[in-house]
């Protein structure tokens, strides 16, 4: 017995010595660099499988506040606050007042929306398009980026969407109330104000800055005009959904573009009858922007009014497509299977106020907007087709 334990012990180390003997003959062939290959190869897919069985991801969902710049498209004055704007102007500010001159704008036209047509059947698919982004009134500001890229002029620019505004002088020294966002209220000179301002990035076309500034020392007199904030114990906030975008963290030498447009437009602000407009804007129109009076239900205010704008369908975000069922959307309408979506009740500028839904289980009406979001659409300037 123990003689057949040494010999299977000294088989098995003339076996290891044997392997050995042949790895040591054949590694100047391969070398060692093929060594470290091989167990790298080795630890890659080891880590493979522990992470394939490791814990889950955390998903984050999207939160609007992470990109609030771009969700904080336009100020939106109250109901008074249009109202004042609509009243006969007080007595004139002392000020020249200058027309806003350049040459004229060519009159344009945008293609009419389609107010829908009969479902051809159960098994059709909708084609929603939808065209633009918030309100539509005032400044479209992608409408002023490629009207700029055009090579319009600023006073150009202005013409073709506020009507009958003048361009008056004003004081860049004025003192300014701002109530930030960690709720410190400082004081600062208008033009530390707007150097400040958080509405459009540095890549902005330099005319179209002008006349974003110029727009902005305008809706912040008007601000103060109106006592907005006054109660409150300051003149205007940071917020781009109340008055205007303002980061008192703005890194300045970031942004010699915007610096530069305030600086160019030094004191130049907007008025209509001796009163700062109220200069509302939206991130874009979809093709028409928008008497306020239709959007706001507000009086109307004579330089708030709806014009065609065919610039802003170069931008990307111009129109947004989404494709539904029949049978799906039935289901969201509860109306039974959809006969007509009629659009036909619209404002000037072509957004949907009420839109009549006919089916086999009745007719049912809804606003424009409930539709609208439905699709996430941004805008209720929309139409549908079918494929």
């Amino acid at each position: 017995m123990l003689f057949i334990l040494r010999d299977l012990k000294l088989r098995a180390g003339n076996l290891a010595s044997d392997v050995f003997a042949r790895f040591k003959k054949a590694l100047p062939v391969w070398g060692f660099p093929m060594l470290f290959i091989l167990f790298g190869l080795i630890f890659l897919v080891v880590q493979i499988a522990i992470a394939d069985k490791g814990p889950p991801k955390v998903e984050h969902p999207y939160k609007p506040e992470w990109n609030a710049t771009v969700l904080d498209e336009s100020p939106k004055p109250s109901k008074e606050d249009l109202q004042a704007a609509a009243a006969p102007a007080s007595a004139p500010v002392a000020a020249q007042a200058a027309p806003v001159q350049g040459t004229s704008v060519t009159n344009e036209s945008t293609p009419a929306l389609s107010n829908g047509s009969e479902v051809p059947g159960p098994s059709a698919i909708f084609v929603f398009k939808g065209y633009g982004r918030a309100h539509g009134v005032g400044l479209c500001m992608d409408g002023v980026r490629y009207r700029a890229l055009a090579g319009q002029s600023a006073l150009q620019i202005i013409n073709a969407y506020y009507t009958g505004v003048t361009v008056q002088q004003t004081d860049d020294n004025r003192p300014i109330r701002v109530k930030g966002h960690d709720g410190a209220i400082r004081t600062l000179p208008m033009k530390d104000y707007l150097y400040h301002l958080a509405e459009e990035p540095e890549d902005f076309p330099p005319e179209g800055l002008k006349v974003l500034y110029m727009a902005a020392r305008a809706y912040t007199l008007s601000v103060i005009a109106r006592g907005k904030h006054a109660a409150q114990g300051f003149d205007i906030c940071s917020s781009g959904e109340c008055c205007q975008a303002f980061d008192e963290n703005k890194n300045l030498a970031a942004n010699p573009n915007n610096i530069h447009a305030v600086d160019a437009t030094s004191g130049q602000a907007l008025f209509y009858s001796d009163k700062p407009i109220i200069a509302a804007y939206c991130g874009s129109c979809g093709g028409h922007t928008e008497n306020n009076e239709d959007v706001w239900g507000a009086p109307a205010i004579p330089y708030l009014r709806g014009k065609a704008d065919s610039y802003c369908s170069q931008s990307s975000r111009y129109c947004t497509t989404k494709e539904i069922s029949e049978k799906d959307l039935s289901s969201r309408l509860g109306v039974g299977e959809i006969k007509l979506i009629d659009l036909s009740n619209r404002t000037p500028g072509g957004r949907v106020k009420t839109a009549r839904i006919v089916g086999s289980g009745g007719t049912k009406n809804m606003s424009g907007k409930a539709l609208g979001d439905i699709f996430g659409f941004r805008s209720t300037r929309y139409e549908y087709t079918f494929r």
